[in-house]
């Protein structure tokens, strides 16, 4: 069964945090951010939930996982000054991908319209930001099992446009657990691995898919 993946994930999605430390020069808040910061909270049960998935748990708010850690001068912060420094920094230099991380935060402090307001934002600076339009499903897919599923539609359309983009078939995966769906969520993170195996997101895929199993009931071997 897929219930070890759910058991990770309800934990703050610690198995994630661990999985993104890096070899040498970051250490392990660097790695856990933005993955293990804010509330729990319990997402809605989807009626196409996977055969043997677990009864409906506590999962992180459903947030954009990044690449890449935070900017070295927030990173430290508590999540209250993360908030305000990422804020400022974004208003300050106009850097989509600032705006992009002050959505995850957002995202996961379970302030959604606050998170939309800045993906928004995000593209203003740069229209083809993946980033931004992956944070945008996401804040639809937290509203609920109508909203879930516009968010894999549309996870599914920025596959296509981005095949080469890792932070799309992690996130697309990312988003299927929330759907309770191992199967697509295996996919996604096998494409992840193929794409780089060895960088940060490629590790944590690599970690997660070892969580979930290898057969479509999430069995291991």
């Amino acid at each position: 069964m897929v219930l070890g993946a759910w058991i990770v994930l309800a934990g703050g999605a610690l198995l994630l945090a661990g999985a993104l430390d890096s070899p040498v020069g970051e250490g392990q808040r660097d790695a856990a951010q933005p993955a293990a910061v804010g509330s729990v909270a319990t997402p809605p049960t989807a009626p196409e939930a996977d055969p043997g998935a677990p009864p409906e748990g506590d999962l992180p708010p459903l947030a954009i996982v990044l690449a890449r850690p935070l900017p070295a001068a927030v990173r430290d912060l508590a999540p209250g000054e993360q908030l305000e420094q990422l804020r400022l920094l974004a208003i300050r230099t106009r850097d989509a991908e600032r705006f992009v991380e002050l959505g995850s935060l957002l995202q996961l402090a379970g302030d959604g319209p606050s998170a939309q307001f800045s993906y928004e934002s995000a593209l203003r600076f740069d229209p083809e930001n993946i980033g931004a339009q992956i944070g945008l499903a996401l804040v639809d897919g937290a509203t609920g099992d109508a909203g879930l599923a516009r968010a894999s539609a549309e996870m599914e359309r920025l596959a296509a446009e981005y095949p080469q983009s890792q932070l799309v078939s992690f996130n697309r995966g990312w988003l299927e657990i929330y759907r309770r769906r191992a199967t697509p969520a295996r996919e996604a993170w096998q494409r992840t691995v193929a794409l780089d195996p060895d960088s940060r997101l490629g590790r944590t895929a690599t970690a997660l898919l070892a969580t979930l199993g290898n057969d479509p009931g999430g069995r291991n071997p």
